[in-house]
């Protein structure tokens, strides 16, 4: 993604301080994603990347608590293993842009 289209829908500075707390002292890195549909990408401490982030605004943006919950319930309802995953892109888009 373009970061000109980028700023359109997040704050690419939230999420780099977001990110500086949640990765801790992992080896982590975080990126712009070059995927067409994702915004953000992490390189994991183990080497593997992780794209994130679909192309709607996103809290950092429009700052709407509604649209941050209703979010989060539906994200927190996936099933599978993420919740175990620091890394995973739905943990990663929790954290980071909601």
């Amino acid at each position: 993604m373009i970061l000109e289209t980028l700023v359109k829908i997040s704050d690419p500075a939230e999420v780099r301080r977001k990110f500086e707390r949640y990765r801790g002292k992992d080896n982590a890195k975080l990126f712009v994603s070059e995927k067409k549909d994702k915004k953000y990408k992490v390189l994991k401490p183990d080497g593997k990347q992780v794209h994130f982030g679909s192309r709607m605004a996103d809290f950092t943006k429009h700052a709407d608590e509604a649209k941050r919950q209703s979010y989060l319930a539906r994200s927190g309802a996936i099933k599978g293993e993420w919740r175990d995953d620091k890394w995973s892109a739905n943990n990663l888009a929790r954290a980071l842009l909601w």
